[in-house]
């Protein structure tokens, strides 16, 4: 199981890929925030890729997840003492709380993240590895990426080194 920040459901919805972290990883949990975020506020803006998110909750691929009470204590700490948004803040949480892996792109997220000593992969790492279990071929991995990249921001740097980790994955 992994948790997921709403930019890597929309990224990856966008691209129609949002099945590779369930493949990849089981179950991918979003919190309530996220959930209103990507699925929510995506229909009412009619967002491109929403009927895969709808579609990947009624598979159960996504599912949401109910905040403890020291998740939700967790949340506001985190809100207090960064720049987060609270879909950020509410993954961290939920992924300390439950020792769990995050999907962040956010370079602050990462930053937070790293403070709490949290393990996290941004999106086109999760495309890597989901090339490197064998869910999508080299093809479909540069094309996935490309896409991103088209998405979201990605660093050229970023690019060159999840397909140069791939290339060398299979000598």
């Amino acid at each position: 199981m992994i948790i997921a920040d709403a930019s890597a459901i929309i990224a990856l919805a966008k691209i129609r890929r949002l099945e590779l972290p369930s493949q990849v990883y089981g179950a991918v949990l979003v919190g309530p925030v996220v959930k209103v975020e990507v699925l929510d506020q995506g229909r009412a803006i009619s967002a491109p890729g929403i009927e895969q998110v709808e579609d990947a909750i009624q598979k159960g691929l996504v599912q949401i997840a109910r905040l403890s009470v020291k998740e939700k204590s967790l949340v506001q700490r985190i809100l207090r003492s960064s720049r987060l948004h609270e879909g950020e803040a509410e993954s961290l949480a939920i992924a300390g709380s439950r020792k769990l892996m995050v999907i962040l792109d956010d370079r602050e997220a990462r930053a937070y993240a790293e403070l709490l000593q949290l393990e996290f992969i941004g999106t086109a790492g999760v495309l890597l590895e989901a090339f490197l279990q064998r869910h999508l071929s080299l093809e479909q991995l540069e094309e996935a990426v490309e896409d991103l990249s088209g998405a979201i921001w990605l660093a050229p740097g970023v690019v060159t080194e999840i397909l140069k980790r791939a290339r060398e994955s299979m000598k």
